[in-house]
């Protein structure tokens, strides 16, 4: 007897996991579906995404949605954006649908319209996961992107090779309007020709290390529209606020912390504390760039050497940038253009 019982909840429980497993896998196709017929809504504005085809599996205990050729769309009056890729796979739990793991190992292409022309960016890995976690709302309460082996094109040429990139990104706890930012790239390398536009004429080889760690306030200003968003993020005193910086290429190390924003040109403003080993080397790329001459750069290496023999090799000193240049110390070291000239994009 009790053998029937025991083959009786047994079943029960089995169909009705098996119910439940079907009909979160149908309101899932449901919400892809209807975010289809919405794209029949040519003129309308936001996000829009399309697909070639879809599949649905990961029975019994995964929801694993699979998109083939996906696009989205980003339709508003500053700032048309095109992404496509060739699959994108997605894995939820119906126990916790508010955490999803997307696979998006491949090819990506993103489109942005500036001053009339389409500007077209390339981004592949030989790995990429992400992870996103949201609240009750659809709200975003944590994301994680981690790519290894990339190659970023610019124009259909190379312009960065990395080993690994990771991205983490999560509201400030305790904080208001604000986004806790983390970055790390291990082994970048910027490649000038798919950088035409890029002022810089000396540049790093490899980038050893990039670590950051910032919170970026007044995050609600800034909208989902770049164009208008940035200089609303400046208007409304949005600052950067760098935790931690660690920046290593050949023999030089940086670590600084500090304060970013944007002046009324749209330059980067603001001031850090940077202890820097090497600091030789920026002063070659200086001259080399043409942020200072000869002259000026031989002042400044025997005032900067004196500095940094008195820290025992390392030199400690305030950066600022100001008025479109970057001071290390008293001597101005480069020029720094517009992130965005307001109106330029259309």
């Amino acid at each position: 007897m009790r053998y029937f019982v025991l083959v009786g909840v047994i079943s029960t429980a089995v169909v009705a996991w098996t119910g439940f497993w079907f009909y979160t896998a149908g309101l899932v196709e449901a919400d892809l579906l209807r975010r289809a017929e919405q794209n029949s809504e040519t003129n309308s504005t936001g996000a829009h995404l399309s697909y070639g085809s879809y599949d649905i599996g990961g029975f019994p205990y995964r929801i694993q949605v699979t998109l083939n050729k996906p696009t989205i769309i980003l339709r508003n009056q500053a700032q048309p954006m095109r992404w496509r890729t060739d699959q994108i796979k997605a894995v939820g739990h119906p126990w916790q649908p508010r955490h999803v793991l997307f696979d998006l190992t491949g090819t990506h292409h993103f489109e942005v319209e500036v001053d009339g022309q389409w500007r077209c960016f390339e981004l592949s890995s030989e790995t990429a996961m992400a992870s996103v976690e949201t609240d009750a709302q659809g709200a975003l309460q944590r994301l994680s992107l981690d790519l290894k082996n990339i190659l970023a094109k610019h124009l259909g040429a190379d312009a960065l090779r990395g080993q690994r990139l990771q991205v983490h990104s999560r509201p400030t706890p305790g904080g208001t309007n604000s986004l806790d930012i983390a970055l790390r790239g291990d082994a970048l390398e910027l490649i000038r020709e798919g950088l035409p536009e890029l002022s810089i004429k000396r540049l790093p080889k490899t980038i050893t290390l990039l670590d950051l760690q910032s919170t970026v306030t007044e995050m609600a200003a800034a909208g989902t529209e770049l164009a208008g968003g940035l200089p609303q993020w400046r208007e409304q005193g949005g600052t950067v606020e760098v935790d931690k910086l660690r920046l290593q290429w050949r023999d030089v190390d940086i670590t600084a912390t500090g304060s970013l924003a944007l002046d009324d040109q749209m330059r980067p403003i603001g001031a850090l504390t940077a202890k820097i080993k090497g600091h030789e080397e920026l002063l070659q790329m200086a001259v080399a760039n043409g942020g200072m001459d000869e002259e000026k750069a031989a002042i400044a290496r025997a005032v900067l050497g004196l500095l940094a023999v008195a820290g025992g090799g390392v030199l400690s000193v305030p950066v600022r940038l100001q008025d479109g240049l970057l001071y290390l110390g008293p001597a101005a070291i480069a020029r720094l253009a517009p992130i965005m000239v307001p109106g330029r994009i259309n």
